[in-house]
């Protein structure tokens, strides 16, 4: 599967911790991501998302 360098961006961050995304952040940015079971995602009660990378998105970002 070819990554965005965008993508691979994003995957590369998540590596040392999980993310927590801010108020405006525009979610289809990563949802490819999501969709290919690279990343997980959990609403927060906030209202925000938490980002956090799964074993085949830790491949993918070190491919």
């Amino acid at each position: 599967m070819e990554l965005t360098d965008l993508e691979r961006d994003f995957l590369r961050r998540l590596l040392g911790e999980s993310w927590v995304s801010p108020p405006l952040f525009d979610h289809e940015t990563v949802a490819r991501l999501v969709e290919l079971g690279l990343v997980e995602t959990e609403p927060l009660p906030s209202g925000d998302v938490e980002y956090r990378i799964t074993d085949a998105g830790r491949a993918a970002a070190t491919a």
